[in-house]
């Protein structure tokens, strides 16, 4: 009985959130605006917090009225220092996170070599054999199975 009921409630939510959004988007009439002016100028900060969050644009006026501007940090990923860090970091952070080669196993130097091979053939890697050469001289330093490539 209850996984019968399961879509049903999940529907219901699904169909209730257009309408909380139309409700939440309406305006005020006129004798509530009166009174809810601090709620709207609230609601006018929260806007404009949240399209500096979703990195929507923002006005050349907004920034001028409030003087302020955000500036993030960029962390460099951690990776140890070796020959060929930098261009491992350059070329494979720019299709995905480096995160991915530290939940790795430690692998062969030749498995690391086809998966650098895979990155270039199958999914459009901006490599040339030399860097890949490099980049796979790198991953077997930080990630390489001891031994496994001496048979």
């Amino acid at each position: 009985m209850k996984i019968t009921r399961m879509p049903v409630f999940a529907g219901l939510i699904l169909l209730a959130i257009p309408y909380l959004v139309s409700c939440s988007s309406q305006t005020l009439p006129a004798s509530a605006e009166g009174k809810n002016a601090a709620g709207k100028a609230a609601s006018n900060a929260a806007e404009k917090s949240a399209s500096k969050a979703w990195g929507t644009a923002e006005s050349k006026s907004d920034r001028q009225s409030t003087g302020k501007s955000i500036e993030l940090p960029h962390y460099q990923p951690v990776f140890p220092p070796g020959e060929h860090r930098d261009l491992f970091v350059s070329r494979c952070g720019v299709c995905h996170s480096l995160r991915y080669v530290t939940m790795q196993p430690d692998f062969p130097k030749k498995t690391w070599a086809r998966e650098v091979d895979k990155m270039i053939k199958t999914y459009g890697a901006h490599i040339d054999k030399k860097e890949a050469e490099a980049i796979v001289e790198y991953l077997s330093s930080i990630k390489g199975k001891p031994g496994a490539d001496k048979h």
